[in-house]
């Protein structure tokens, strides 16, 4: 978690509201994928059922904890507020061919992030190469072959103890985007797209 870049002036992102977010979250859930992974080795895989068994169960809660690790790391991981902080060219290319602009796609994304019950995000399509912004209710919600690159916690405690609406802390947060990590999350996107393309 990078909350030394964060600007200590803005309540939303200070240090200490961060720190105290990741410790109630994404630790929190850490141990429990510990837990859970501890009980599926000893889960009865003869008794299965797709309504109810307590295999099933275990699996659905450990993909909750894990990727809601996953998305808080992301998240965690492209908050700054450095001004010098900018998408590079490739990236602002690429949201004009698949957006239109880039206010463009700050107006897609403000939006699902106003009407999302937990997360927002910049993702790259693997299968098409194309950046589509997606949003997800909940933790195990989300779309395969998609690499994230930009992520948005719109869960109530991300920002009802510091903010004073959830379009001020998403507006906050715009501004606080930490550009390089977006940066190289698609640069990795691109290689792996290419590789695949490659492959298949």
């Amino acid at each position: 978690m990078d909350s030394d870049n964060v600007q200590k002036n803005l309540p939303v992102f200070s240090k200490e509201f961060l720190e105290e977010h990741y410790r109630l979250y994404p630790a929190a859930h850490q141990n429990k994928i510990k837990e859970i992974e501890a009980r599926m080795l000893k889960a009865d895989t003869t008794i299965v059922n797709p309504t109810y068994c307590h295999l099933r169960s275990l699996k659905k809660e450990h993909t909750y904890a894990l990727n809601s690790v996953k998305l808080h790391e992301y998240f965690f991981g492209n908050i700054s507020t450095e001004k010098d902080s900018l998408p590079s060219p490739e990236l602002l290319n690429m949201m004009e061919l698949h957006f239109g602009s880039i206010q463009e796609w700050e107006k897609q994304f403000f939006a699902l992030a106003m009407c999302s019950r937990g997360w927002v995000l910049l993702g790259f399509d693997l299968d098409d190469g194309v950046l589509r912004n997606f949003f997800s209710d909940n933790h195990p919600e989300g779309v395969w072959s998609v690499l994230p690159l930009l992520v948005l916690d719109v869960f109530e405690h991300a920002y009802c103890a510091a903010s004073p609406s959830r379009s001020v802390y998403i507006q906050e947060f715009i501004k606080c985007v930490k550009w390089e990590a977006v940066n190289r999350r698609l640069n990795v996107a691109n290689e792996v797209y290419k590789k695949i393309n490659e492959i298949m």
